[in-house]
């Protein structure tokens, strides 16, 4: 069978040497076709992608933005000398106008300027905006400190509650402007938000990309030497993450290509070879991003690793081919004939390092973090464009070049000793060194037991990102940037003219107040309540004892219609047309959502006991997103780990011939990966769903190493019947190659220690220890298990 398959390789090379040229063009036309599509790449990585369209935190969310818009919010946070100083106020309004002026996808603007004003005159509810006329007196703006200051509705919103900080709220539109009418229904009645936009998709991330460049512009068109201004919310995380990413990715890429050619020049001692590994590995990557454009995939913050990656697969796999073929070059002098014998000796195990390495990253399709899918699928698509590019255009550049045969450097001798005798003494000793193994394995697996979940995206930005600074000031000093919202069904029209409903929701907002108390990130909330609050108080005579929920469920309902006549549209975002739903949203800080389980379980928890069956209650917004997103990343740990698991052993058996063998083999591929995880224990690196995915890519890589050596050493066991010789000869001919790619790959992902982000630099560090391990354990353990398993084998066969 392995003859057979080599001898189809060699007639493949045989074909491709006789049309070297042609196969030439063909492959550089598609990648120019391919290539076209680059600049319609769009980048995702708003962190309600982080979940699968049908997780129910997710389903619940989506529900949410359908029905009250959407909850994620520019805050512009401004600290002049005196916020109720005149000049002030005429600066802030022309900021404000020009905002709603400039901005596009805008739903609405809301600061001092046009907060809601609620007051009764006579028997007349009066509902406007409260600088309808701007103070121009001392005692005016003295007389708006005063109300500012005692309205519940203003205080850690539209100003601090210090009254140093006036905010400004900038909400846009839910949907995408993608198939948009030519009509707009307006109107609460119509229920515009929730109803007449049902096809539309959602708002995409080229949008929110505008949005936030708009506001920047605006921003900096009023920046003043007299007020301090910080511009911060969810909206912008999205477009910092993937303002940076954009930025470290492709500079990065870059440079890992200069070290890992710099060093394969080293290594090689050869020019045309090194730059055609490094071409292979460009245009791969080219025709597996155009591919995923037309497929409709965008780039989410996982898949901005793919260069990387593909750079990874490219090297490995070209340097396996590209080792063999110098060899032979060397060893026969004829370009032919080494092209024939590289592709018999190594075409066959390039091809299985695809099929593991493709089975490990369809793993991520069991995952339940929408962009590790969309990782799994492009990386699989990455992985046969490797593979294409690999078998089919490398051995043709290597027909078309003329390369001349070297005679050997003393320092591939030197290489090919020592591996040789790190090999023999593997097998010569094989029970010691499986017993250090297992060793190895039982205080790593300890170790890797310890390691701590996380889902933080705003920890990836650098602490002197001003976006990050941002964050943190307003969280300090203001009243948070994120939300976490909770609906509430009472399951009938007209519920919430029920009294006791909104009984249970001043329960529910004195539960809040508790949890701040306690220290933790929640802050105000804003619901129906205010409104039926200030309308009741200002329908009496404007006095304070009436800021309350009124009793009488008809008087509730007439109030809550005057409200609704007086030409506000402040309703939709808090109650469904039918007044059945409502929306209870609670201002947090930015927490790490492992840090927020135990708040969202206790609120939802609590909030369900206040309700009992009054209401169906559902805990969703900003907040419950990132927090589920923690549990998602265990479950896709576990699923992905495991599928990859099931996928690959079976290829492994098929391999070596055996599955006891199989299974056998895979013990040195899972230890990088348990030595990693306890390698994050202790340097505290945290697993979420970036340092998640190195997991798969380096049993991907890990099983690569092994394929190609396993390959070797059934093929000198054949020749040698000694399965110690046939371990010697492999790590003298394979165990090359394993070095320069480990020593190629390690190289090129410590290049991202030098990033900004966080993510990236674990993931580099990670990624670069996990292949040296691999290394380590291929050139030991892997050739002492072997032995055992052929010597065994060969007892039991007489």
């Amino acid at each position: 069978m392995r003859e057979r398959i080599e001898a189809a390789f060699a007639s493949w090379g045989a074909a491709v040497w006789r049309w070297h040229w042609l196969v030439i063009v063909a492959m550089v036309g598609l990648t120019l076709a391919l290539g076209t599509r680059l600049p319609e790449v769009e980048t995702d990585t708003s962190t309600e992608a982080f979940l699968r369209s049908d997780d129910p935190v997710k389903v619940a969310y989506d529900e949410l933005r359908d029905q009250f818009g959407r909850d994620q919010l520019v805050i512009i946070a401004i600290e002049p000398p005196d916020v109720f100083d005149l000049s002030f106020l005429e600066w802030l309004q022309d900021l404000h106008e020009d905002l709603e002026a400039s901005i596009p996808h805008l739903e609405e603007v809301t600061s001092l300027i046009n907060v809601r004003s609620t007051r009764g005159v006579g028997d007349e509810l009066i509902v406007e905006d409260l600088l309808e006329e701007m103070p121009s007196t001392p005692d005016e703006l003295e007389a708006l400190r005063v109300r500012v200051m005692s309205t519940p509705l203003y205080r850690d919103g539209v100003i601090s509650a210090d009254g140093r900080i006036a905010n400004i709220f900038v909400e846009t539109d839910a949907y995408s402007s993608i198939g948009a009418g030519e009509e707009e229904f307006g109107g609460f009645e119509e229920d515009a938000i929730g109803r007449s936009e049902d096809d539309r998709p959602f708002i995409t991330g080229a949008e929110n990309d505008a949005i936030v460049f708009a506001v920047k512009e605006v921003v900096e068109r009023h920046r003043s030497p007299d007020f301090t201004v910080r511009v911060a919310g969810s909206v912008l995380l999205t477009h910092e993450l993937t303002l940076a990413m954009s930025r470290e990715m492709p500079r990065f890429f870059g440079v890992s290509l200069v070290v890992v050619g710099g060093l394969l020049l080293l290594l090689l001692r050869r020019v045309a070879p090194v730059l055609i590994a490094l071409v292979v590995v460009v245009l791969a990557v080219v025709s597996t991003v155009g591919t995923a454009e037309l497929l409709g995939y965008s780039l989410t913050l996982s898949g901005q690793i793919l260069p990387s990656f593909m750079l990874a697969l490219g090297v490995g796999y070209s340097v396996h081919l590209l080792v063999i073929f110098i060899q032979q070059l060397d060893a026969q002098g004829d370009r032919r004939e080494a092209l024939l014998s590289a592709l018999a000796h190594s075409g066959y195990p390039i091809l299985l390092t695809g099929l593991t390495t493709a089975a490990g990253m369809l793993s991520f399709l069991a995952a339940k973090m929408a962009p590790l899918n969309d990782f799994g699928v492009i990386a699989t698509l990455g992985v046969g464009m490797t593979l294409l590019y690999t078998l089919v255009l490398l051995p043709a550049l290597l027909a078309a070049l003329p390369l001349r045969p070297h005679s050997e450097r003393a320092g591939a001798a030197a290489e090919n000793r020592l591996l040789a005798a790190c090999g023999m003494m593997a097998a010569r000793h094989p029970k010691p060194v499986v017993a250090v193994t297992l060793v190895l394995a039982v205080v790593s697996i300890g170790a890797a037991t310890q390691v701590r979940f996380s889902s933080d995206p705003m920890s990836y930005l650098p602490p002197e990102h001003p976006y990050r600074q941002a964050m943190d000031y307003i969280d300090e000093r203001d009243g948070g940037t994120f939300t976490l919202d909770v609906v509430v069904d009472t399951r009938r029209e007209n519920g919430l003219h029920d009294p006791d409903v909104l009984n249970r929701m001043e329960e529910m907002r004195g539960r809040v107040s508790d949890y701040r108390e306690e220290g933790l990130v929640v802050r105000r909330t804003t619901s129906l309540l205010d409104v039926v609050k200030e309308t009741h108080q200002a329908l009496n005579e404007n006095r304070p004892q009436f800021y309350a929920v009124p009793q009488d469920q008809r008087l509730l309902a007439q109030e809550l219609l005057l409200f609704e006549n007086s030409g506000s549209d402040d309703l939709e975002k808090l109650v469904d047309p039918q007044f059945q739903k409502a929306r209870f949203t609670i201002r947090t800080l930015w927490a790490d959502g492992y840090e927020t389980i135990g708040l969202v379980d206790r609120a939802t928890r609590e909030f369900r006991e206040i309700f009992g069956d009054a209401a169906d209650l559902t805990v969703t917004g900003m907040s419950a997103v990132v927090t589920r997103s923690v549990g998602a990343v265990v479950e896709s740990m576990a699923r992905s780990y495991g599928l990859a698991l099931l996928l690959i052993t079976p290829l492994m058996a098929l391999l070596i011939g055996s599955l006891r063998a199989g299974l056998v083999s895979m013990v040195p591929n899972l230890l990088p990966i348990v030595m990693t995880l306890a390698l994050m224990t202790i340097t505290g690196i945290t697993l979420d769903m970036f340092t998640l995915m190195v997991g798969c890519i380096a049993i991907g890589l890990a099983v690569d190493d092994t394929i190609h050596l396993i390959a070797g050493f059934r093929r000198y066991l054949a020749q040698t019947g000694d399965p110690v010789r046939a371990v010697e000869r492999a790590l003298q001919t394979t165990g090359r190659a394993l070095l320069f790619t480990s020593v190629v790959l390690t190289s090129g992902f410590l290049v991202f220690l030098l990033s900004s982000m966080s993510n990236l630099r674990d993931f580099g560090l990670l990624t670069a220890f996990a292949i040296a391990m691999a290394f380590l354990l291929d050139v030991t353990s892997t050739p002492a298990l072997l032995v055992l398993v052929t010597r065994r084998r060969m007892a039991k066969e007489g």
